[in-house]
């Protein structure tokens, strides 16, 4: 073999090289994209929402945003912190205590106390992960069966609630961030009855029916219906997010922020 062959050689060992490099960083993106939502997950059956947005959602971002509910969403951190920590912190624990001790007055009415008969848990299945050719951001979607435990008013209501998230992420000084979320209710029906049954009546838990005023009002969309037997939902609303495809930068692609 002679020089201009193995330096042709070296070149396409070089090539591999960067190749292999870029399928393991692939990989390790992969991972950790998996571990932020996780970590979603476990956050906020805790009931840890400040801990959430301020350890796995974007810092940086102006247009960090949330969609709940189907229909609205909160974009800017100021607006996320104050519906979903603000409000979570001063006023729906604060209910669920309130509602706890009535039901059993032997429990102490102390701050420690408020999330006592509350509990959820909101599973990640089928993830659909595309990280961006140059590595800078990534897309996601899950389906989230799950359910949620919470005091009503006289009772416990005890309820299924599967969703659907979809993901925009975004690396900030080299770790994964939440930068656009989307939470999709698919229904939510009492155990004992099915979400055909719930769709068919009015609806039968709200955590808190009063509006607060918002740093700044919260936009309204559509990019999900929850189950009815009279129109197009869940994957069939006509808005709701596609999963993402193959890209090389965020400006090739398509937003989950709307």
């Amino acid at each position: 073999m002679d020089i201009s062959e193995l330096e042709q050689k070296v070149k396409e060992l070089e090539k591999i090289a960067l190749r292999a490099e870029k399928m393991a960083q692939t990989a390790r993106d992969v991972q950790e994209i998996q571990n932020v939502m996780s970590r979603h997950s476990f956050l906020d059956a805790q009931g840890k929402n400040r801990e959430q947005v301020m350890e796995i959602f974007s810092q940086t971002m102006p247009d960090v945003c949330c969609i709940f509910h189907n229909t609205t969403i909160y974009r800017g951190l100021e607006n996320i912190i104050h519906y979903y920590c603000d409000n979570w912190e001063n006023k729906f624990r604060p209910r669920m205590l309130e509602r706890i001790t009535k039901l059993f007055p032997e429990i102490p009415k102390t701050k420690e106390n408020e999330l006592v008969g509350y509990m959820k848990m909101h599973t990640n299945c089928t993830p659909y992960i595309i990280v961006a050719g140059d590595g800078k951001t990534a897309k996601g979607t899950w389906e989230s069966p799950g359910f949620v435990t919470v005091p009503g008013d006289g009772k416990i209501e005890a309820m299924w609630m599967w969703e659907r998230f979809a993901v925009d992420f975004i690396k900030e000084n080299g770790k994964w961030k939440i930068w656009h979320f989307v939470a999709m209710i698919q229904f939510a029906t009492p155990y004992e009855k099915n979400w055909v049954q719930s769709a068919m009546e009015p609806r039968v838990m709200k955590m808190d029916d009063s509006a607060e005023s918002e740093p700044e009002p919260p936009v309204p969309v559509i990019v999900n219906r929850t189950y009815s037997p009279k129109e197009l939902c869940g994957p069939l609303t006509p808005n709701f997010p596609p999963q993402p495809v193959p890209y090389e930068s965020f400006d090739e692609t398509f937003s989950y922020g709307q």
